[in-house]
């Protein structure tokens, strides 16, 4: 999987796109602040997280990663990642 991250800190914000695709829906995330960007097919385009520094970004990628059946990305994100989007 080829992911492309892109920061925002003025924004405060952080977007992982996934794969190419044209967006048909976007959905909030239980989470809040988390977005999640879907093909008409429903395939994960990307997600987006506003102020990531306030919610546990493991624990959404890994239950995201489960609801759609991808690698967890997870290990992705650390701590420093993070803070150049606060």
């Amino acid at each position: 999987m080829y992911i492309t991250i892109e920061i925002d800190g003025e924004a405060k914000a952080l977007y992982l796109r996934l794969q190419e695709g044209e967006i048909a829906e976007t959905i909030e995330y239980p989470e809040q602040e988390v977005f999640l960007d879907l093909d008409d097919q429903k395939q994960l385009l990307g997600i987006e997280i506003l102020d990531p520094s306030s919610i546990n970004i493991k624990s959404v990628f890994k239950a995201i990663a489960e609801r759609f059946g991808i690698d967890d990305l997870s290990s992705l994100v650390d701590k420093s990642l993070v803070d150049l989007a606060a």
